[in-house]
């Protein structure tokens, strides 16, 4: 049965007049009274009453009526919201983002998409960078927040959000917290306390190479910790001192310090990243909110 079948049968079931529904329809009487005829014989039934002078519809007619209206409706539903979602006013997003997202730009970024396309259903979801292009290859989120160190951005669209810099967070009876900047030569001696490598390999490994330069020996790293909650509960702990972005130490308080580095270490970089191949409007929407917010730094 198809849509075009069914109104044609509501259009002559409003009119009780197969020329006047014809005219309607912008189409001659005869193409009309045979899908008439086509729809009944394939529906088993008669759905109108016809003399040489009425048109009536029969019982089965009017109860059917009311159910193809409701078909049609819901046919022009589901046209228009296709039509927003391909045009990015309504639909679903998923977002993968990161711990550094979530303590800078991202909150940001969200409100003003709830204000902007409030018909958008956000769907957050906290992934590191690994899992995050996993979600990205095959569907599950529509965009990401990632740290691109050493990451094949092939087959991906990506735009630069944020930058920051790496800070050292140790107790405050450190004797380094005495300095106003920690140079490479003060860690000789000191734990480091570093995110997990398995979190993004590239950017421990290059983190780590440039903490080991300069022909000095190289700090001890551990690393424990997943995220900077543990690292820094690590620190109170008297494990050493930490390594963490500088939106991470916000909320540092006594007995904590936080230390600026006087070492040549890479950024902290977050990127948006979405699929070459996702062209639902939705993401070309939500992408267009963050110009504002990228270079940050």
């Amino acid at each position: 049965m198809e849509l075009t079948s069914l109104y044609y049968f509501v259009t002559v079931a409003k009119e009780l007049h197969f020329r006047r529904a014809a005219s309607i329809l912008n189409m001659t009487q005869s193409p009309l009274s045979t899908a008439i005829k086509k729809l009944e014989d394939e529906l088993e039934t008669e759905l109108f009453y016809r003399t040489s002078r009425s048109v009536k519809l029969t019982e089965a007619g009017e109860f059917f009526l009311s159910e193809a209206e409701a078909v049609l409706k819901r046919a022009e539903l589901a046209r228009n919201r296709l039509k927003q979602m391909l045009s990015g006013t309504s639909g679903k997003l998923a977002v993968g983002y990161n711990e550094p997202a979530l303590n800078t730009f991202l909150p940001q970024v969200l409100a003003r998409c709830r204000k902007n396309l409030p018909d958008i259903k956000l769907e957050l979801r906290e992934l590191e960078t690994s899992e995050q292009l996993s979600c990205l290859h095959d569907g599950t989120i529509d965009v990401g927040f990632i740290r691109p160190s050493g990451i094949d951005l092939g087959g991906f669209e990506s735009l630069m959000i944020y930058r920051e810099n790496y800070r050292m967070v140790m107790q405050t009876g450190n004797k380094l917290a005495k300095k106003e900047k920690i140079t490479r030569k003060d860690l000789c001696d000191q734990d480091i306390i570093l995110f997990a490598r398995e979190v993004n390999p590239a950017a421990f490994d290059q983190l780590t190479t440039a903490l080991s330069e300069n022909g000095l020996p190289p700090p001890h790293f551990r690393q424990d910790a997943r995220n900077k909650h543990s690292m820094l509960a690590m620190v109170k702990a008297g494990f050493g001192a930490a390594i963490v972005p500088e939106s991470c130490c916000i909320e540092v308080t006594h007995p904590l310090t936080v230390r600026a580095l006087d070492i040549p270490l890479p950024p902290v970089e977050i990127m948006a990243v979405w699929n070459k191949k996702n062209s639902a409007g939705t993401v070309r929407k939500f992408i267009s909110l963050l110009p504002e917010f990228s270079e940050n730094q």
